[in-house]
This record gives C-alpha cells, structure tokens and sequence, in this order.
C-alpha cells in the first residue's frame, strides 16, 4: 500500500512518519488510532503534513520530542494545524518548537500551582482578535485532553505565539509591543482620571485604532482629519489630552503623530470617557 509509514505515534490524530528518506508530522482525524496497527497511513487521509527539515530546525525539532512529552508536542501540531486552517497561512516553522516548549511549561506551572497571569489580556484581544479566539479554543483544547484547568490568560500568551508565527518578530517583540500599547492605554486613563473598563467596546477601539494609527504612520499613510479644526474648538480639553498621548506614542514607537491623527485620538477619548 502506498502511503507514509508510521515512525511514531504522537496522539490520535498526529504521527511522525516517513515517506522515500523524508521524516514528516502528519495530521489527520485519527490517524494514529486508525493506522497505528498497520503502520502505514494513505495519503487521502492526511489533512496537512509538515516537514522536519534536516537542518537546525530538524535537530531541534528532535530535541524537543526527546524532552517534551509526545501528548503535549501533539496537541501542539493540532493547534498549529488549527490556526493556520483558520488564518489561511502557513505559520512560521519556528512555532513547532516553540509552541510545545510553551505549553509543557504552563502545565509543568500549574501542576505546581503557580498562578498564571496575563496582564495584557484586554490588549491582546483587541489587537489580535483572530488569534486571540484561536487561542482560546486552544486552551480548552488542552484542558479536555489533559483534564486540567489553565485559564483563560493562558490564550494571551498562546495568541503571542501564533502572531510572532505570522511575522518575522519573535514572541518577545510581540509582547513588548502589546507592553507599549497598554502603557498608552494607561496615561490615557491617568490624564483623563476615569478608571478605563477594559472591556467595554470603547476601550477595544481605542487600542485597536492606536494600533492601525502606528501601522499608518509607519508607513506613511495617514488619513486626513477634515474635523480637526472643529475638534480643537469643541474638544478642547479632549485635544489637549491627544497631544500628550501622541507624544507618549512618539516616544515609545519612534515616530512622529501628525494633527490630523491627535484629532482622531480625541474623538476615541472622548468616547472613552463618556
């Protein structure tokens, strides 16, 4: 029979096999509870194959499933196979290591009972919505099969994995990103004095225009305020806040906000504190 021949089997629906010299992970619903006795799995039954590179990735690839329990480097390949089913895109192979690694620590931490808290949780979810909910399936993934009960920010730092997987920046540039737009999210609720509800829909807007605002003016796309004149009359107070917060904004990204961008985080903080 024609197919791939089974090298290991990861959970039910992941193995390592081989096909010609190629070592590959392949998912597929139930594919190594089906054809794990025969060894050998047809092709029509893999829904994604990914392949172990001989290279550095191969050796720590290899590393990982010698240190990682197998249940654990499996629930990952699923996630992974999730998210990008989802995201319609090929994720960063480096994910693979990473994700796994990730996991087994937060199950080592909460077996220990140390309390897993994410601080940018509100953030995270206004920022990347897509991987956020991805995320969040995932963690009720992982407590079904393993019978165990991470949290809900556990999803934040999941979602931190699967969007330095979408880029070319690691989960740490990912995290300080979301650091700095909570430290805008913060003077905003200071200069203001009212305490922000983090999960109001005004605030997720905000985050989420602070976040598409950096990414205009990075690339020089800025949108023109035809309010501004009008803003700075009516909103004064409102303005006046904007132009501290775009100075904030400067300072922790490098860049420079523009007017018609302050007229626009005035609206957004006027909405904020209605």
């Amino acid at each position: 029979m024609e197919g791939y021949k089974i090298k290991k089997i990861l959970n039910n629906n992941v193995v390592i096999a081989q096909k010609n010299t190629e070592e590959l992970i392949l998912i597929g619903k139930g594919i190594g509870f089906d054809f794990g006795k025969n060894g050998t799995i047809p092709e029509e039954s893999v829904e994604n194959v990914f392949t172990k590179q001989t290279s550095e990735m191969g050796e720590n690839y290899q590393k990982v499933l010698q240190s990682i329990d197998s249940k654990i480097v499996g629930i990952s390949e699923e996630i992974i196979n999730y998210a990008e089913a989802e995201l319609k895109v090929k994720l960063n192979d480096a994910v693979h290591i990473s994700l796994p690694d990730h996991i087994s620590f937060a199950l080592k931490r909460i077996e220990k009972g140390v309390n897993i808290e994410n601080p940018f949780l509100n953030e995270l979810s206004a920022l990347y919505p897509g991987e956020y909910r991805i995320s969040v399936r995932a963690v009720e993934l992982i407590n079904e099969r393993f019978n165990n009960n991470l949290p809900e920010d556990e999803a934040g730092f999941i979602c931190l994995h699967i969007k330095a997987a979408l880029t070319e920046k690691n989960v740490s540039e990912s995290l300080a990103y979301t650091k700095k737009i909570s430290q805008v999210m913060e003077l905003i609720e200071k200069l203001t004095g009212k305490k922000l509800e983090k999960n109001s829909l005004a605030y997720i807007r905000t985050v989420t225009h602070i976040n598409f605002m950096i990414e205009r003016v990075e690339n020089n796309k800025t949108v023109k305020n035809y309010l501004l004149d009008s803003i700075k009359k009516e909103l004064f107070t409102e303005y006046s806040i904007g132009i501290k917060i775009a100075m904030k904004i400067e300072d922790l990204f490098s860049l420079d906000v523009p007017e018609d961008e302050i007229g626009y985080i005035a609206l957004h903080i006027k909405r904020l504190v209605e």
